[in-house]
């Protein structure tokens, strides 16, 4: 499946329209549990909750509770202001999805070792400044969110995460990244990378270091304030998607002249870039499954003059 969600359940970009059979991931559908959001409700047969979303209010509560809820495959405690998470959590047995972001947590629990289906963790908008180690115990865990943890060592972080064996979605975003950690090259398993909103980012730097990741095959390079692709894009013969939302100055000819070197290529996502034409040339584009370019300032002849150029392509206007 090819999607630009992050946890699989809460939304980065859920649009149906951006979704292609291009890239089959075996997917745990944490969506097919309903969700409750009142303590109060849940704890009327807490054995039957299996996705809780606790109010900030309720924490103590749920704190006393927590043990009555043995079957809780899903946990949100969002935007509270925490500075721990140090609930007696591990009696939660069955948890597979852990979403704590817009707290203010710089550290994660020596119990979270204990759940061993933990799959997802969402960590963004918090205050980390390193990993614990005893994530790489955790033989489940395959998707991370980092995203907005600017006080995070990143050198020691790409060390933690090329140790997390099952590793296969990972968010940076909003990190104020100048390099990708080089140890993220040993995440062999890596198929989705979210680096978006790091406008100083070194791209020559990231592609060498996403060069070595055989696995990766959906980039997110949203809001990085490119100009231009590094004709180095060419090694990346494993991607299949790359998303290059909100880059206006990033030149579309360019572009299509880079992609033709991608053999792998399928889709591409170039949304709210202040483009009115695309190149005469668009045999760079050929090979695409998926073109999106919405939120841009096409006409209408345009469009019709795309939309006959690639018509073995599903172009989004």
């Amino acid at each position: 499946m090819f999607t630009f969600t992050s946890e699989h359940s809460y939304n980065i970009m859920k649009s149906k329209q951006i979704i292609i059979l291009i890239l089959v991931i075996p997917l745990v559908c944490f969506s097919q549990h309903k969700k409750v959001t009142s303590l109060v409700t849940a704890l009327e047969e807490p054995e039957k909750v299996t996705w809780l979303d606790i109010d900030c209010e309720e924490i103590s509560d749920f704190k006393n509770a927590i043990t009555k809820f043995g079957n809780i495959k899903t946990l949100y405690i969002t935007d509270c202001n925490l500075k721990t998470i140090s609930l007696g959590i591990e009696s939660l047995q069955d948890l597979r999805l852990l979403n704590i972001q817009g707290n203010s947590i710089s550290k994660l629990p020596e119990s979270l070792k204990m759940l061993e289906k933990l799959s997802v963790l969402n960590l963004r908008n918090n205050s980390f400044v390193k990993l614990p180690q005893f994530l790489t115990d955790l033989s489940q865990l395959r998707e991370i969110d980092l995203a907005e943890n600017k006080s995070l060592n990143f050198y020691e972080t790409g060390k933690v995460l090329s140790k997390v064996k099952q590793l296969d979605f990972l968010y940076l975003s909003k990190n104020q990244l100048k390099e990708l950690p080089r140890g993220l090259a040993e995440c062999k398993k890596l198929k989705e990378l979210h680096i978006d909103h790091n406008p100083e980012l070194d791209i020559e730097q990231s592609i060498s270091v996403l060069s070595q990741i055989a696995s990766l095959r959906i980039l997110v390079l949203s809001n990085n304030d490119l100009s231009c692709i590094p004709d180095s894009i060419h090694v990346l013969q494993q991607i299949e998607g790359i998303v290059f939302d909100n880059n206006p100055n990033l030149s579309i000819k360019d572009l299509g002249f880079r992609l033709q070197k991608l053999q792998n290529i399928k889709a591409v996502v170039f949304r709210n870039n202040e483009v009115k034409h695309l190149p005469e040339d668009l045999s760079g584009f050929f090979k695409l499954k998926l073109f999106d370019l919405r939120g841009n300032d096409f006409s209408d002849t345009e469009k019709d003059r795309i939309k006959n150029m690639l018509k073995d392509t599903k172009v989004l206007f």
